[in-house]
């Protein structure tokens, strides 16, 4: 019975387009489930013994099918949950990477402009770019503000996006790391962003964007500070 169903779950699982993992994990989800089944129906017996219940054996017989799902659908959320997660990081580290990258791809524009100053200085020093009569610096100056606002969005409503920042950044080097980070402080220019939003970066209905940036960036500013120490 437990093979037939695990046939059945991962059949209807590549039917619906589920991950590989699901419909492989759900194939042994009735066996996986035997053992949850087993300490589910112990639970209740000792709970019913413990109430003074008569006939309990009966009890628990009738109710074989309703355990018998409770565990099979205990184990599905493991299996699912386990797929979910591992999906949900994998897409995030690949977001991740990519704003790593086009950042990577700003700064080396910005080195270009101005040769004399280095990654560090630009990094740590903004405004000395946005301060010149470079229509080009400033330019690239808002695309940053602009990665990093989709970053700072990634980090507070996108599943996992934590977890993939962090591995993100023990994977990579050191000056990436260091360009990625302080990058992201980018967000204290509050009265040049603001005025972005106001001139229509994100369109006319602004309103909630800007006040999401102005509410969550302080914390999120105060976390990046932590991984750049």
């Amino acid at each position: 019975m437990a093979l037939a169903n695990g046939i059945y779950l991962s059949s209807h699982n590549a039917f619906r387009g589920f991950p590989r993992a699901v419909i492989v994990g759900n194939f042994f989800r009735s066996v996986l489930s035997i053992p949850f089944a087993i300490l589910f129906n112990t639970v209740i017996g000792a709970s019913l013994a413990v109430g003074g219940v008569i006939g309990i054996d009966a009890i628990l017989q009738k109710w074989a099918a309703i355990i018998s799902k409770a565990a099979s659908d205990f184990v599905a959320g493991i299996i699912e949950g386990l797929s979910d997660r591992y999906s949900n990081i994998h897409l995030r580290f690949r977001d991740y990477r990519k704003k790593l990258a086009d950042l990577l791809r700003v700064y080396t524009q910005l080195e270009i402009l101005f040769p004399e100053t280095g990654t560090r200085d630009i990094l740590e020093h903004p405004r000395r770019m946005s301060d010149k009569d470079n229509a080009e610096a400033r330019d690239l100056e808002k695309i940053v503000m602009i990665h990093v606002l989709d970053m700072l969005y990634f980090w507070m409503y996108q599943p996992r996006a934590r977890t993939a920042l962090l591995r993100l950044l023990d994977t990579i080097s050191e000056e990436e790391r260091q360009i990625l980070v302080i990058s992201q402080f980018a967000l204290d220019r509050n009265r040049e962003i603001s005025q972005m939003f106001i001139d229509g970066v994100l369109g006319k209905d602004f309103a909630r964007a800007l006040s999401f940036y102005l509410s969550r960036s302080p914390e999120y500013l105060e976390v990046m500070k932590r991984l750049s120490d």
